[in-house]
């Protein structure tokens, strides 16, 4: 019988995968290769059958209808996508394909389709293949995490390179004795069988996530990727070539289309001739890819190597002008399916190492879903009016071609100029101060020789920040001059060194690596193990009881970390290291050291390693921790405790924003649970659920994010919340209104805010009058005894402290809508300054404002001037009279503790029973000391 352990060890071994990644990764790759062979089949099958019966004349069309689908039907997606869970709309979506094929495949067996009707089949083919696809690696990104992608995502791949080389020669094969229009039944039973592999994975991979998880595994929403192409020169210029590929891409696709379909009549046998070759341009792209494409670019360089895709079609097209034959446009066709996805998207991804791994994230599918259809459109709109308009040949679109192509290249050469300017930023940006006046100018030629040139020649910040970048690529080529840095004098690049070598299979480096455990700085060591542990030859298992074990208790330290470090997220592997009998042999080890110090690094590790393979069992440990009097063990439980993604932990990491030793730690821990964070502080932040000084600086938190989700958080913050918030979050909104260009703030919000706090402003005023009033009242009729009066007065100061308040808030809000520096200073002019001064601040502030704000903001400032309340300023500012209840009913209803303090002191001190209904209001109040003296005075 076969023995499949050896297989799969092979397997494990060849693939960079562990034991329990096998399963999921073997059912991904299936389910890839299922929906890409399915496409292969319909795809050959529906433009066969489409253009034997509307010929080539009706394509133009189809591709601007598949264009407006395609950006249409993105938005709606979105929508769809923002309602219902990811999987309830995978299922959907191959639930509805199936289903369609079933009826696309009855219909053209009973000639039902036909004419007009055709173009359904023939746009959603074009949807499906890009929707299923995206769907697809949504899926795998969150399956697994950044690092596991890394190592199985080309191994997945395979599977999509697979499906694309069987498909289309099975559909080559089946047109010898089956019907055109019955391979849409076998498409339906092999699309079917992606739903239980799709199911599976979701209830055994995915449901375990939390949200935080899913966050960091799904791609970033939030600023818009128009917005971000265009202000990157070098992003919009790679968006202008890729849509210019695209665009030439399906004029050449029209040719191959007019020219099979002109010379084939049989449907059968045309869809036989569209399946072979879509199979045959597969196989020599990943023939290129493994053979040419590393040699093409490492000699050519990546910018020249950008030319040879349209040098290429250029070239064919000049042949098909004098030579207008089949195999000519065959091997355009193949030229262009082949180089497009091997020389030219390595070429593509390389020269984008200058942009930020965020920014490359948000802008990717804008760039291959909407300049991918804008560019599909347009080729249409071409052909519509050339073929259709104006009725030339197809033969004559080569002329198109070569206009195009010459277009296409003007741009790569300004691309090749844009990226070694990005560059030469890049190298300027990543020295430190110190190392500003003596750095090295290192000259920019292609892109690996200038990578190559930094790692031997460039400064250690250089040299660190290509090396973050080269972890993006983790291409073999940057191998032997990485390895060298394991010598360098600089710990951070030796530590990132190893990390990036992690990822490279040029050379088994343990030998060296395992020397480096030695090493005196935690982080070398922590990363050596890691490393050993995935490329270890002999027992990995026995290499870490050794050093487990070991004497010296800063290696023992490290080697915990590490092994929890890289069995994070994989039980399998921490029940084969027994990861649980570790940690407890470390606490027993750590109650019976006697020095101080030593105690607290074995107790940092513990820490970490908990954090890092998120062991629940130990998760009382780092709430102990969190309490410690000890700050680095403080310190340490807080970013372990982030690293768990555990939502309860939030709260105890919250409590430490308040502390001064532990508030940057705790800000960035909260930081590092992602998005999802933003909404829960909101809500704790409201709710009152946490106490004011933290939610003050919870605001932090949320600004970190930059985005337009944070904007609208801290927008929500201004609103029915406590001052010191409500001040912290208006802070917030201007400082990133004015550092952050890309970020929005409607004018209409601020002009609305500022109008509120006006009206607020009034209100105080229109209370403290009252209240003025009604102490005169009651002093001529004797009324009053001394603690009413003393209350009384304590309420009228706290509300002149808060009209302090408000005049601040309006003025930070004008510090949104207007240049801050203009701003800022009036309100101290108007308070303090000269009468001269203050005159004409209140005069710059006629000029600027708009009318809106001016009818109501002018009169308040010129209301300061006048220290008292006299009757001018009461009729200027049109103030009411309140009556008592009034005046108590208003600031009762206000978002402020402290007054509503005042308030039900003034009432209690009072003792009349015609306040129960007022005191009644605050029984439910979120502040427990309101509730509470609420009901001491009812009681």
């Amino acid at each position: 019988m076969f023995n499949i352990i050896p297989l799969k060890k092979y397997i494990l071994k060849a693939f960079d995968l562990k034991d329990d990644e096998l399963k999921k990764t073997l059912l991904l790759q299936l389910n890839i290769f299922l929906l890409i062979t399915t496409l292969l089949i319909i795809k050959p099958t529906i433009n066969s059958l489409f253009l034997s019966e509307l010929t080539s004349a009706a394509l133009p069309l189809g591709y601007v209808l598949t264009a407006i689908m395609a950006i249409v039907g993105s938005y709606f997606y979105d929508k769809i996508l923002e309602k219902n869970s990811l999987n309830k709309v995978i299922e959907g979506t191959l639930m509805g394909s199936v289903i369609s094929l079933i009826i696309f495949g009855i219909a053209f067996k009973f000639n039902i389709a036909g004419g007009l009707l055709l173009y359904i089949p023939y746009i959603w083919v074009a949807i499906f293949g890009l929707l299923t696809a995206s769907q697809f690696w949504i899926l795998a990104n969150l399956v697994y995490n950044v690092r596991e992608a890394k190592r199985v995502f080309g191994f997945i791949g395979a599977g999509a390179i697979a499906g694309g080389i069987f498909g289309g020669y099975l559909t080559s094969f089946l047109t010898t004795f089956i019907r055109t229009e019955s391979l849409l039944f076998v498409a339906v039973i092999l699309l079917a069988g992606c739903l239980p592999i799709t199911k599976y994975i979701w209830k055994n991979e995915v449901v375990k996530l939390n949200s935080f998880q899913v966050s960091f595994r799904s791609n970033p929403k939030g600023e818009s990727p128009f917005k971000l192409i265009k202000q990157s020169k070098l992003l919009s210029l790679i968006a202008i070539v890729i849509g210019l590929s695209v665009l030439v891409a399906k004029l050449v696709d029209y040719q191959y289309s007019d020219y099979a379909s002109r010379l084939i009549d049989d449907p059968e046998k045309l869809t036989s001739f569209f399946g072979f070759w879509f199979s045959t341009l597969s196989l020599i792209s990943l023939l290129i890819q493994l053979f040419l494409t590393q040699r093409i670019v490492g000699t050519f360089g990546v910018g020249k190597s950008l030319f040879w895709l349209p040098s290429g079609i250029l070239i064919g097209s000049f042949l098909l002008l004098f030579l207008p034959q089949l195999w000519v446009i065959i091997a355009i066709k193949v030229v262009d399916g082949s180089l497009k996805q091997s020389v030219n998207k390595a070429a593509t991804e390389l020269l984008s190492i200058p942009i930020p791994i965020d920014i490359k994230k948000k802008t990717k599918t804008f760039t291959d879903v909407v300049v991918d259809s804008i560019a599909t459109g347009l080729a249409g709109f071409i052909l519509i009016f050339f073929i259709n308009g104006l009725n030339i040949s197809s033969t004559s679109i080569s002329l198109i071609i070569i206009t195009l192509i010459s277009v296409w290249i003007y741009y790569i050469y300004h691309l090749r100029k844009e990226y070694i300017i990005s560059f030469k930023d890049l190298l300027e940006t990543s020295h430190s101060k110190k190392e500003k006046t003596a750095k090295k100018e290192i000259p920019i030629t292609s892109i690996i020789e200038t990578v190559k040139k930094v790692f031997k020649n460039g400064s250690e910040s250089q040299i660190r920040h290509m090396l973050e970048k080269t972890l993006e690529a983790k291409d073999e080529r940057f191998f032997h001059s990485i390895k060298k840095l394991l010598n360098h004098d600089s710990t951070k690049v030796r530590a990132l060194a190893i990390e990036n070598l992690y990822y490279l299979k040029t050379e088994n480096l343990c030998s060296q690596i395992e020397s480096m455990i030695y090493d005196k700085d935690q982080q070398i060591t922590t990363d050596a193990f890691r490393y050993l542990l995935k490329h270890y030859d002999k027992d990995t298992i026995e290499l870490f009881n050794k050093f487990l074990s070991i004497n010296d208790i800063t290696i023992a330290n490290a080697a915990l970390i590490g092994l929890s470090l890289e069995l994070r997220n994989n039980h399998l592997s921490q029940e084969r290291f027994s990861l649980e009998n570790r940690l407890k042999q470390a606490l027993i080890q750590w109650k019976f050291i006697d020095s101080e110090e030593e105690k607290t690094n074995k107790m940092i590790a513990i820490i970490e390693a908990i954090g890092n393979s998120k062991s629940e069992n130990f998760y009382d440990i780092l709430q102990e921790q969190l309490a410690s009097k000890n700050l680095k063990l403080q310190i340490t439980a807080i970013l372990s405790a982030a690293k768990t993604l555990d939502q309860q932990f939030i709260d105890l990491i919250i409590d430490h924003l308040s502390g001064k030793d532990t508030r940057k730690t705790a800000i960035d821990a909260l930081y590092s649970y992602g998005v999802p964070i933003i909404d829960i502080l909101v809500k704790k932040v409201k709710r009152e659920t946490i106490d004011l000084e933290d939610a003050t600086h919870a605001i932090a938190v949320i600004e970190k994010f930059a985005s337009q989700k944070a904007i609208s958080a801290l927008k929500k913050l201004t609103d029915g919340t406590e001052h010191s918030v409500k001040i912290e979050a208006i802070e917030a909104l201007k400082r990133l209104k004015w550092k952050y260009p890309n970020l929005h703030i409607k004018d209409r919000f601020i002009v609305d805010k500022i109008l509120d706090e006006c009206y607020l402003y009034q209100d105080t005023l229109s209370v403290i009058h009252s209240q003025i009033v009604i102490q005169y009242k009651k002093k001529n009729i004797s009324e009053e005894n001394i603690e009413i009066t003393k209350a009384r007065n304590g309420l009228i100061r706290l509300l002149e402290q808060r009209l302090d308040r408000q005049l601040q808030r309006i003025f930070q809000f004008l510090g949104i809508k207007y240049p801050p520096n203009d701003v800022e200073p009036i309100l101290n002019i108007i308070l303090t300054g000269k009468e001269e001064q203050r005159i004409h601040a209140i005069e710059f502030l006629d000029n600027i404002l708009n009318i809106q704000l001016k009818k109501e903001l002018i009169p308040i400032a010129e209301s300061i001037l006048v220290d008292t309340i006299s009757e001018e300023k009461i009729k200027k500012l049109n103030l009411q009279v309140y009556s008592e209840e009034e005046c108590y009913r208003s600031l009762l209803s206000r978002k402020d503790i402290k007054l509503k303090q005042a308030v039900l002191y003034l009432i209690e001190k009072t003792n009349d029973k015609k306040f129960i209904p007022l005191v009644e209001i605050v029984l439910d109040d979120k502040n427990e000391n309101i509730r509470n003296k609420a009901l001491e005075i009812l009681s």
